[in-house]
């Protein structure tokens, strides 16, 4: 049986490091099945569908390019971060529509790459709404630096099982669909449909990347004629895993500015923030309060997004998007 590593000082900065390790691997690995943080979510998943759902391709009817950037559980050392961008579009005189979306997400050692093409054909079912059928199709790089933990056994030398790097490149395929109109969207989704093994599977570790279910739903209400309403909700459920759920309303004051508030189930309660500085660009910012059960060790999670639609026709003017 492998021993557990010792801690030979007494002092606080190793206790610390100590304890940081422990909550780290307890992140990375798991005596069974290791679940990674292995989709990264964000609370303004209404502004940036593309992350969960490749059937959301081209529904801004315009080129759109986002960037995004989310600080997960600040003050903790090794918490989540991940930076999104995205690109996609209609297919002129087509119903299909293409993009891209490239991710970066590092927790502790654990580094993520994710690059996806995207494709959705949209049909039209009423006046004003379309069916959308989408597809992705990339990888996703995966590299654990397992040495940066800095694991010593009791002789005093690095943990043989801890002091080497990992990496594994992972093809993989989604699927989604997506109906919208002006007002509502639902949108369900499986953006991984292959179990890849994300290491060396041993007796002490395993760890898979497991199916991820969305089912996404939003509508918005006219309260007054500057003023309106939109409830949003997003369920999740990873195979092997528990089920979540995040719940969400929106204020949009005189078609400007988005003022709204989130629960993410079990995990933190959350405050948003979107201007919509024209028809072309928005900006949008969120906080994460965490009611978790590592609320006392961080100081919570800040989130920003940035929504481009790119006119390449001087002669059309951009209706505001909802979603």
């Amino acid at each position: 049986m492998k021993q557990a590593p010792d801690i030979l000082t007494k002092d606080k900065p190793a206790v610390k490091h100590f304890l940081y390790v422990i909550l780290i691997l307890a992140i990375i690995t798991t005596s069974g099945n290791g679940y990674a943080q292995q989709n990264p979510l964000f609370t303004q998943y209404m502004f940036n569908g593309l992350v969960i759902n490749p059937a959301y391709t081209g529904s801004h009817e315009a080129m759109t390019a986002t960037v995004a950037a989310r600080s997960q559980w600040t003050g903790i050392k090794g918490a989540p971060q991940t930076q999104v961008a995205s690109l996609h579009s209609p297919l002129k005189l087509s119903r299909s529509a293409a993009g891209a979306v490239l991710v970066h997400d590092q927790v502790s050692v654990i580094n993520q790459y994710m690059a996806y093409g995207t494709y959705a054909y949209r049909i039209p079912v009423s006046k004003n709404g379309k069916l959308a059928l989408g597809g992705q199709a990339g990888f996703t790089y995966y590299q654990a630096n397992l040495a940066e933990l800095n694991i010593i056994t009791k002789n005093g030398q690095p943990d043989p099982m801890f002091a080497q790097t990992e990496s594994r490149l992972m093809p993989n395929l989604g699927i989604g669909a997506y109906y919208y109109s002006k007002r509502t969207y639902v949108g369900l989704s499986l953006p991984t449909l292959i179990n890849n093994r994300w290491n060396n599977e041993t007796d002490y570790t395993q760890a898979r990347q497991k199916r991820h279910y969305f089912l996404s739903a939003g509508h918005v209400f006219s309260l007054s004629r500057n003023l309106k309403l939109k409830p949003n909700v997003l369920l999740k459920w990873v195979e092997g895993g528990a089920f979540q759920y995040d719940i969400n309303a929106n204020l949009l004051i005189h078609e400007m500015l988005w003022i709204g508030a989130s629960y993410r189930m079990d995990d933190s309660i959350d405050g948003l923030l979107e201007m919509h500085i024209n028809n072309q660009l928005s900006l949008g910012y969120s906080y994460g309060h965490p009611i978790s059960a590592l609320s006392t060790l961080q100081r919570g999670t800040h989130e920003v997004v940035l929504n481009i639609r790119i006119n390449r026709n001087k002669h059309i003017v951009f209706s505001p998007r909802y979603f």
